[in-house]
């Protein structure tokens, strides 16, 4: 493909990343609706205006036949999108919207294009320079108002002002091909604006993903950070309890110490890939501080043998430090209904974590086992 032809394919359909295309399409059509709504009312007013300025001597078609036609369009589009369409929770119903605008639009442009013509070629020579006015006029609002739908406003323009440009270039007088310049100019120029506006929406949806992204995200590890954590719990605990897993690797000072903090901190991010992988699909993964994980999912999703799984896998892989790691894990389990709820959750797995370190590390503790047992004794998960 050529440039010129990558170009206008470019223009005609933008590129819009996966990880933003349905928040772009739930407020495009989200502005489409709104701006729609103003466009249909102001037709509606203007339609009146039709009959006054059609050509004296135009027929009946031409002076009441579509201005009504188009009034009982614009009355029933505006009555329409009045209601709640939900189109900003739907991604399928904001692309059926999209689709749908475009339609209509090009309809209505339709109508307007043959009013103009019509009226251009039954008007005096010296009435005539109003009727490019008029659909320039309705042609540029129209654009601007669909700018979300964007073939829908390129349609537009083009239904809009070709066929009056064609007629100003072919009258052969000086002053309306001046104006039929200008037409297109213009219509060129707001073209350009609808693209330059998209695209900067577009930077703007993805600078918002990358913010909620580092927002929520570990910057070492790429797992979920701790504010993250406790929305994923809360979440979670509006479906029933929840599984909380707190995770210290074993004498972590030690490795950074030893080999230096770079060294320690590819083994935080071995580890975090390993427990990733051990906890895909089962719960939600999280770095939440120094060498401290956590994993939480729904108690019934994910199995407390989980953690005799972590422990092992993590013993016998091989580290960037070309030695051992072992872990320490606390399990608790309970409903979570708000932030309180999280932290007396979160206090019982961090008291079977001090428990596992206390009693030798390397294995994992459950508070419900650990509640049971007498004070002398720590049942091992």
């Amino acid at each position: 493909m050529t440039k010129v032809g990558a170009a206008i394919r470019g223009f005609l359909n933008p590129y819009v990343p996966e990880e933003i295309r349905d928040e772009f399409l739930l407020l495009s059509a989200g502005q489409l609706q709104e701006q729609s709504k103003l466009l249909f009312l102001a037709f509606l007013l203007t339609t009146p205006c039709a009959a006054l300025a059609a050509a004296p001597d135009a027929s009946l078609w031409v002076r009441f036949v579509v201005p009504a036609a188009m009034a009982l369009f614009c009355l029933a589009g505006y009555l329409n999108l009045r209601r709640d369409l939900r189109l900003t929770v739907s991604p399928r119903r904001a692309r059926a919207f999209l689709r749908q605008a475009t339609v209509s639009s090009s309809l209505i442009a339709t109508m307007c294009s043959a009013w103009c013509v019509y009226s251009w070629l039954g008007a005096p020579p010296d009435e005539r320079i109003y009727y490019p006015m008029i659909i320039a006029l309705g042609a540029f609002s129209t654009a601007y108002c669909v700018a979300s739908a964007r073939l829908g406003a390129i349609l537009n323009l083009v239904i809009n002002l070709v066929p009056m440009a064609a007629l100003l270039f072919t009258s052969g007088q000086r002053m309306d091909l001046a104006v039929g310049v200008s037409l297109l100019v213009a219509a060129l120029f707001q073209l350009h604006m609808i693209h330059k506006q998209q695209t900067n929406v577009i930077r703007l949806l993805s600078l918002q993903r990358q913010s909620r992204n580092l927002a929520i995200t570990d910057p070492l590890t790429g797992l979920l950070n701790r504010r993250a954590l406790l929305d994923t719990a809360t979440e979670l605990g509006a479906q029933g309890p929840i599984r909380l897993l707190l995770i210290d690797i074993d004498h972590f000072k030690a490795i950074n110490d030893a080999h230096g903090h770079d060294q320690g901190d590819e083994v935080l991010r071995e580890v975090a890939t390993r427990l990733a992988i051990k906890a895909d699909l089962l719960g939600s993964v999280a770095r939440i501080g120094g060498e401290e994980f956590a994993i939480i999912g729904m108690a019934q999703d994910l199995p407390e043998a989980l953690a005799l799984v972590l422990l092992h896998d993590l013993r016998t892989a091989a580290m960037p430090h070309a030695a051992q790691v072992t872990i320490s894990i606390g399990l608790a389990d309970g409903p979570v209904a708000d932030e309180p709820a999280w932290r007396e959750l979160y206090r019982r797995a961090d008291r079977a974590l001090y428990e596992a370190k206390q009693t030798g590390r390397n294995r994992a503790v459950s508070f419900a086992n650990l509640a049971e047992a007498p004070d002398d004794k720590v049942a091992a998960a």
